[in-house]
């Protein structure tokens, strides 16, 4: 068996103990704040037929006291009478299927224990095997993906390392529900079904991406610049920009297959928005904007607030990739680095670069699936150097994966804070297990 796949089992493995092993969907520490709304539509529409005025969710939040009791989180009321849920429904669209087995369930369980109310114990198991399933696959496609450049080593160590040495970790076994994660797995679809456009030029890929990019739009919207991947994609037969045309000219039927079916994946969220708030475009998150003319790129890459280098030095690793990549293949490492000063510019860019209660830099996450490209060409390049050079990096690599699953560990447990951290906090805290409210006050105070 390759190591590859050897990486793969092993995620899937310690993945499922891990997270069965915490006390999250046992405690119904889920379902709550962020995770809640992106889950809401499941059983807005499958069980209480209430998508336009969620009128069931009070009743839910005092039963099971979610959000601290707050009963209107981010539920904004409309001049239509209705309310609109801030966050956009990609998300239940992937915990669906998980959502109709815990349904059914409940209903043929006839247990008063485990009511069929959408929030009871067997919808939070199904929510966990949601993201397990979902991580899994993208990571499994990802695989595939990096096998068509990189050697399986680089490919096994590159899946090993996103999954433990990034906070893709901490949003698959802690923060459940999320749409990073998702998201993630959306880009390594993307990735897996351009190559094969490129490298076939069979239609099907045309319109397997634009399904994709329309659940790219629907799932988090700003990550839409994901598109510059397939559009500027610099391999196959189309490396010049009338080969491009004239192979576009070839599949203008799946084209317009592949524009409709976007146009439709991504009615669902417009649809949503003129029937709860009366017209087609809509702007839900109303206390929030971009501030375009004054990114925050400085802090949002290395703060000690959640710096995406600061807290996951392996992108850091990954962003040094870009050499090496550069050197194997030239045309890739320029889109990936276009992709990335895109996405940079645009994450860091929102007035709350910081992105709430979080750990490190959320909004990142999806990202990594690109990333992965240059870190495998990295690890691919220190495979070709001395052997105490590759010893040292193996080392980084191992305190990377410790590190991530530390702080990780810190924070569930509240040693560390959710937001706001700041340099004098982050070092006394940095390998500890004994910090106290106090501390927390103490310290936080410094500015």
């Amino acid at each position: 068996m390759s190591r590859s796949k050897i990486s793969l089992i092993v995620s899937a493995v310690m993945l499922l103990y891990i997270t069965f092993n915490l006390s999250n969907w046992r405690q119904r520490n889920m379902l709550y704040w962020d995770c809640g709304n992106y889950y809401m539509y499941l059983p807005a529409v499958f069980i209480y037929h209430d998508l336009a005025d969620l009128k069931f969710y009070p009743k839910i939040v005092e039963t099971y006291y979610l959000n601290n009791g707050q009963k209107d989180f981010n539920l904004y009321p409309q001049p239509t009478g209705h309310t609109v849920n801030k966050y956009a429904v990609g998300t239940s669209f992937f915990e669906l299927p998980f959502f109709l087995l815990a349904h059914g369930y409940c209903l043929l369980a006839n247990d008063k224990e485990m009511p069929p109310d959408g929030y009871s114990t067997p919808y939070m198991v199904m929510v966990v095997f949601s993201i397990l399933f979902w991580v899994m696959a993208g990571l499994y496609v990802l695989r595939k993906f990096l096998l068509r450049y990189f050697s399986d080593t680089a490919t096994a160590l590159t899946l090993l390392l996103l999954m433990f040495a990034t906070n893709l970790y901490f949003y698959t076994v802690f923060n459940i529900g999320m749409s990073h994660p998702f998201s993630f797995t959306l880009f390594c679809f993307l990735l897996y079904h351009t190559e094969r456009l490129y490298a076939t030029g069979h239609t099907r890929y045309i319109i397997y991406t634009a399904a994709i990019l329309g659940m790219v739009l629907i799932t988090r919207p700003t990550n839409i610049v994901v598109a510059l991947i397939p559009i500027f994609w610099p391999y196959g037969q189309t490396r010049t920009i009338p080969q491009r045309l004239q192979f576009l000219a070839q599949k203008k039927w799946a084209l317009l297959t592949g524009a409709i079916l976007f146009l439709l994946i991504a009615m669902i969220q417009f649809g949503y928005f003129r029937y709860t708030a009366g017209k087609w475009f809509h702007f839900s998150y109303e206390k929030e904007h971009f501030e375009f003319l004054q990114p925050h790129i400085i802090k949002g890459l290395f703060s000690y607030q959640k710096g995406w280098y600061v807290y996951t030095p392996i992108a850091f690793i990954a962003t040094l990739g870009l050499l090496p990549l550069a050197r194997q293949h030239r045309q890739l490492s320029l889109l990936v680095l276009s992709f990335l000063a895109f996405t940079v510019y645009i994450v860091f860019s929102w007035c709350v670069w910081s992105y709430g209660g979080s750990f490190g830099s959320r909004a990142m996450i999806e990202s990594l699936a690109i990333m992965a490209i240059p870190l495998a060409a990295f690890i691919q390049w220190i495979f070709t150097r001395p052997v105490p050079l590759r010893i040292i990096t193996l080392v980084i690599f191992a305190c990377c994966i410790t590190l991530n699953a530390f702080q990780s560990y810190q924070l569930v447990n509240n040693y560390t804070v959710w937001d706001h951290t700041n340099k004098a906090f982050y070092w006394y805290s940095f390998g500890r297990l004994d910090v106290t409210e106090e501390d927390k006050q103490r310290l936080l105070d410094e500015r």
